[in-house]
């Protein structure tokens, strides 16, 4: 009996402490590329969006032109885009190198 009860009283004081201590969450930097960016770009811009770059004047999504040129098809929203590329909470948007996109998450 008395093993019994320290081992409904072990397991009890196991449960409160997992609840009472909560995993600490980190600020983390996940950089995606064009073919990622142009995922969102096609879900979100335009279907016939494939490929999509951070450039200095925003987010731009392409599509395959003449003779394999890329032709513009539209502007997305950076924040947007790194909500539809991630399941994490999103802080912020930014221009990484490359003209890659740089979501400041938490996880």
């Amino acid at each position: 009996m008395l093993r019994r009860g320290l081992m409904l009283s072990s397991v009890t004081l196991a449960t409160l402490l997992a609840v009472a201590v909560p995993a600490q969450a980190a600020e983390v930097d996940v950089t995606f590329g064009p073919t990622s960016i142009g995922d969102y770009c096609a879900a979100k811009v335009s279907s016939s969006a494939w490929i999509g770059f951070y450039e200095a004047g925003g987010l731009r999504c392409y599509s395959g032109g003449p003779g394999g040129n890329l032709r513009y098809a539209g502007s997305g929203d950076p924040y947007l885009a790194c909500k539809h590329l991630t399941t994490d909470v999103v802080m912020s948007a930014r221009r990484g190198p490359s003209d890659s996109l740089v979501c400041r998450v938490i996880r």
